[in-house]
């Protein structure tokens, strides 16, 4: 511990000057002023609401923050500031949000707005120096926090060094380039944080994924890269310690020490500035305060997994609070007003020791041949089967027992069938069994799979994107691929329902059509015409239209080529004269392809013949009208996966299996035996292992069909009989009491 009485930190930081301006949106009628040139009587217009503040840069934030910490402390360091270079000006302008916290009235403002300064950032053309102008503030420092705005470090580490023997540095700026030298001599004592934003100077796509697993891989790829230079090839490792934002929900540290990530549950990612809202732009100076309270306590940096752990858990529950309260206002903008304490009883952490599974913290495995070559994978801008297994595969959680012990030795078919079998129990009958499971969830639709929410969440934002535009020229089409029961039209519903919460009433129709059930492409036409009323009506129709890809004039996918000018003109034809749809979303559900890449293949065939045959059926102009496929995986458990000598990789993919089915069971449980006082292992057992024939209809019908509806608790007994079970279900008796042995062995209650 560092000598209280002597502590000295240093803030050096660019000469930049915030001006942050609060804005509301008046009417000139209102305010009883006579309207402005240019502007009517009844216009609203955005008139400043308070005093407009000045900041010094994000070197005051981080001064702000900090005070606010050490107020609360035992710590009473000496600070210094400095600023360098060529005075610049950023505005902000920000307003109220009704989002904000309705227990905190005078919060909830957000920053809709940034202006940067006219002649750019990335050119350092005043350089720092250290001279006799500076030298007793530069000089015997404990540590130093330094804040780049300029795009440019100053270069002068040397000099800093020589005079401050054994500090630490925590830098921070608008990009992650141009601190070589300081990460090179300062090593493990130097931590730089960025923000999402500052990795797009290496030319990664940072915001074009929709899940942790891809943003953490571009993250690494992008940190690796020669433009930053902080990784040492020769060695394997980073040089200094590396804190990389997600703001509000993730945050993610690679360093010499290993890579760690926390994500908040059940939370994707978000861009830092949601254009409904606005952003908190402070967040990122309350971290850098943060690091410089721990490293003042340890006299540098802790960071290993316990440390991380902790201190990401702190970050997150502060960043919540600054996400959903926003800035203060009081006759002027100020800095949230806020109790942003420390979250442990006497400022210091109490205890580093990890007593629980939380699925939202991940510690990646050492950089190696094999996980570079994931890493690319996960991080490529392909979708594929090989990017699939590469997202399942890139964050490893740790096994968890129905014991409550975390799985060491040997783990095979069995263990996994009772892990998931204790969940599925826990969850149907307490609630809680998939509290310790990575879940992600859009309305019921839930998943623990990251290759299969991405598509989701992908369909989730352009549906919302098509409702919410003025105006449309077309509808908007979508293609969903599956075996049949997989649960095609249920994810599609699942999102819109999702959306629908953003407006008062709901604002879609629904309508399903099954193409094997037309006689012509005449009843195509007719099938639009509810749909054209439902948009009069001022509604938003999606229609579905299963077995899309069926046959019509002896040829499969025949009635693709009658749904070309609805989909690329928004018009249909009734006599040959064109009827305008409007705002309408056309999801085809396939049929005869399970799947997108069976489409594509359509495009590559052997044989001439079948290409020009694709052509004359249309095939590459119904797929180029596409905007969104989704893919939705089966349910079937395939025999290879229940056997002893089952690799790792079909155990998890298993595992992955299971839990889709849990999900559905339990789903199913919640609608149709909401009374249930009690579900056994038994019945739930061979519900989570039988042979459906009809996918997730299947897994309804038995549960719909069964006399549990009418017991208090329900077991065996209470399924359907088997020579009714037979339509959708066959049992696997000898599997299941096999299990039951297991479950013996282990102390478990027995199923039979």
């Amino acid at each position: 511990m560092t000598d209280q009485a002597t502590l000295k930190l240093l803030f050096l930081g660019s000469n930049v000057k915030i001006w942050n301006l609060p804005v509301k949106e008046v009417s000139l009628l209102e305010e009883g002023s006579l309207p402005a040139y240019g502007y009517n009587p009844g216009d609203d217009i955005d008139l400043l609401a308070g005093k407009v503040s000045i900041e010094n840069g994000r070197l005051e934030q981080c001064l702000t923050w900090l005070s606010s910490y050490l107020a609360s402390s035992e710590l009473t360091p000496r600070l210094n500031t400095l600023t360098y270079g060529k005075e610049k000006h950023v505005y902000q302008i920000f307003r109220k949000h009704s989002s904000g916290a309705v227990d905190k009235p005078d919060h909830g403002w957000y920053m809709i707005n940034q202006i940067l300064p006219s002649e750019g950032r990335g050119v350092q053309n005043d350089s720092f120096v250290v001279n006799g102008n500076n030298l007793d503030i530069i000089a015997g420092n404990n540590g130093i926090l330094l804040i780049d705005d300029s795009g440019v470090p100053p270069q002068v580490c040397e000099d800093i060094v020589e005079l401050n023997p054994g500090m630490w540095c925590i830098a921070m700026g608008i990009s992650v380039a141009h601190w070589q030298k300081w990460a090179t001599i300062l090593q493990d004592r130097f931590t730089l944080f960025c923000r999402l934003s500052d990795l797009e100077t290496t030319r990664m796509e940072m915001d074009s994924s929709v899940n942790w697993e891809t943003i953490v891989a571009m993250c690494l790829r992008a940190l690796r890269t020669p433009e930053v230079g902080l990784w040492d090839e020769q060695q394997h490792r980073f040089l200094c310690h590396i804190v990389v934002e997600m703001f509000p929900h993730g945050l993610l540290y690679v360093g010499p020490v290993g890579t760690f990530f926390r994500y908040r549950k059940g939370h994707l990612p978000e861009k830092s500035a949601p254009r409904q809202r606005g952003s908190v732009p402070c967040y990122d100076t309350m971290v850098t305060s943060m690091l410089s309270m721990d490293a003042m306590r340890f006299d540098g940096f802790q960071f290993g997994r316990n440390y991380f752990y902790d201190f990401s858990k702190r970050v997150l529950l502060n960043w919540q609070v600054l996400n959903e309260c926003g800035y203060y206002f009081n006759d002027g903008l100020e800095f949230p007003n806020l109790d942003f304490s420390s979250t442990y009883p006497d400022g210091s952490p109490c205890s580093f020791i990890d007593n629980s599974p939380d699925p939202s913290f991940v510690e990646l495995p050492k950089f190696s041949a094999d996980f570079d070559s994931t890493l690319e994978l996960v991080s490529s801008q392909v979708w594929n089967e090989d990017k699939k297994k590469a997202l399942r595969s890139f964050f490893r959680h740790r096994r968890y027992s129905p014991s409550g012990i975390y799985q060491t030795t040997s783990y095979d078919y069995m263990d996994v069938i009772v892990s998931v079998l204790h969940c599925l129990k826990e969850e149907v009958n307490r609630g809680r069994g998939f509290n310790d499971l990575p879940i992600f969830q859009v309305g019921h639709l839930r998943t623990t799979d990251p290759a299969e929410i991405d598509p989701v969440i992908t369909l989730h934002n352009v549906m919302d994107s098509y409702v919410s535009k003025d105006r449309v020229l077309r509808p908007l089409c979508i293609g969903v691929f599956g075996p049949p029961g997989s649960g095609k039209s249920f994810a599609v519903k699942q999102v819109a329902n999702v959306i629908s919460k953003n407006f008062e009433g709901n604002p879609f129709d629904f309508f399903e059509f099954n193409l094997t059930q037309f006689a012509s492409p005449d009843e195509i036409n007719s099938a639009i015409d509810p749909i054209r009323a439902s948009v009069a009506q001022g509604k938003v129709p999606i229609a579905f239209w299963d077995e899309f890809d069926c046959r019509y004039d002896d040829y499969e996918f025949g009635y693709l080529r009658y749904f070309l000018p609805s989909m690329q003109d928004g018009v249909t034809y009734v006599h040959g004269i064109p009827y305008h749809i409007g705002r309408a979303i056309f999801v085809f559900a396939g049929g005869v392809k399970a799947s997108w890449a069976g489409m594509e293949e359509l495009l590559t065939p052997e044989d001439p013949k079948a290409l020009q045959l694709a052509k004359t059926l249309k095939i590459p102009d119904f797929m180029s009208r596409l905007r969104v496929v989704l893919d939705i995986d089966g349910i079937e458990i395939p025999d290879e996966l229940l056997r002893d000598s089952a690799s790792e990789e079909e155990l998890e993919e298993l595992r992955r299996i299971l839990l889709k089915r849990a999900f559905i069971i339990a789903h199913q449980m919640q609608t149709h035996w909401r009374t249930a006082a009690r579900k056994t292992s038994g019945l739930l057992l061979r519900l989570l292992l039988a042979r459906y024939k009809f996918g997730a209809r299947s897994i309804e019908a038995v549960i719909e069909a069964s006399r549990a509806a009418d017991r208090l608790v329900y077991g065996l007994p209470e399924l359907i009989a088997p020579s009714a079970a037979r339509i959708h279900a066959e049992w696997r008796i000898e599997l299941e009491r096999r299990i039951d042995q297991i479950r013996k062995s282990k102390g478990l209650r027995a199923v039979w």
